[in-house]
């Protein structure tokens, strides 16, 4: 069995879930979800349930995982902070527990897909390297488990409608709200959206209405300004984001934040002749320093 801690925003918990079950079809075992990190992080909530993810299909209630859950988190977590305090004093940290895989570094483990069951895996992933083998179950597990709601499928149909769409995602929130999360990652500036888009507009040859995603409509409009073309609607549901990423993908072509979300928006779109543009600053210049992002990228993105 692969038991896999599930931690952060729905783009996150994705990834994490995409790797685990590549892993799990690979050496022929099932999935497990620890959810336990969930009782002491209010900021997001468990949201796999609501996309047609097999483990997810007993549910308790509307909102409760059906699947056993372990509380391997919690203990990774006390781990973490005993070996902090052993650092401070010059003493080894605590071994990882046997059974236990936590995420070495940011880019691709090559060691990953060595793995033998039973295993508790700990991380993000962030590549699709992780899940490659299996990239078309991926995409049919990360669809809506129910039919999108009428605000979101009038903005399908808007869509439909046009010649060409591009999803624009601006995101701000907690990347310039809390001063942690504005260190390692950052909005990022007009400058790039303005070269992202030039980039689509000339590939493209031909008119394009962009549909723009954000969780601070106000900043995307202002920060969109300098746009002359079409742009249809500033939206960002925070209540139904599995439906805001699904939208992303029906467009044609993509501009992607420095975001996990984003990155499955353009990612589920399975068309080989989208065009993505993504920032080459994923992080702070600071935190790229410690951060190799090479596998972070799909061949064929262009970085800006």
């Amino acid at each position: 069995m692969i038991t896999v801690s599930i931690l952060g925003g729905l783009g996150n918990q994705m990834f994490q879930y995409a790797a685990a079950k590549a892993l799990a079809n690979r050496i022929g075992t099932g999935v497990v979800l620890d959810c336990s990190a969930f009782e002491g992080y209010k900021l997001r909530s468990f949201m796999l349930d609501r996309l047609q993810i097999p483990e997810c299909d007993l549910v308790n209630g509307g909102d409760q995982i059906g699947t056993p859950a372990t509380r391997g988190y919690t203990g990774l977590l006390w781990r973490g902070r005993v070996n902090r305090l052993l650092a401070r004093v010059g003493m080894k940290p605590m071994a990882v527990a046997d059974g236990t895989y936590v995420e070495p570094y940011f880019h691709f483990d090559p060691a990953f897909i060595e793995l033998k069951k039973p295993i508790s895996l700990f991380g993000y992933f962030q590549s699709e390297r992780y899940f490659e083998n299996i990239a078309g179950d991926v995409r049919r597990y990360f669809s809506p488990r129910e039919p999108l709601g009428s605000a979101s499928q009038a903005i399908a149909d808007a869509m439909d409608r046009v010649e060409i769409s591009v999803s624009v995602h601006i995101r701000r929130g907690d990347y310039v709200a809390f001063a942690e999360t504005a260190r390692v990652h950052g909005a990022l500036s007009v400058d790039y959206y303005r070269k992202a888009i030039g980039l689509i507009e000339q590939r493209a040859k031909t008119k394009i209405t962009i549909f723009v995603f954000s969780d601070d409509a106000e900043a995307a409009a202002d920060l969109l300004r300098f746009h002359s073309g079409e742009t249809v609607e500033v939206r960002g549901d925070p209540d139904r984001p599995w439906e805001d990423m699904a939208l992303m993908a029906r467009c044609h072509h993509h501009v992607i934040a420095n975001s996990s979300f984003s990155w499955w928006g353009a990612w589920l779109n399975p068309a080989p002749e989208k065009i993505v543009v993504a920032p080459r600053a994923w992080f702070s210049s600071e935190e790229l320093r410690r951060r190799n992002t090479c596998d972070l990228y799909p061949s064929g993105w262009i970085l800006v």
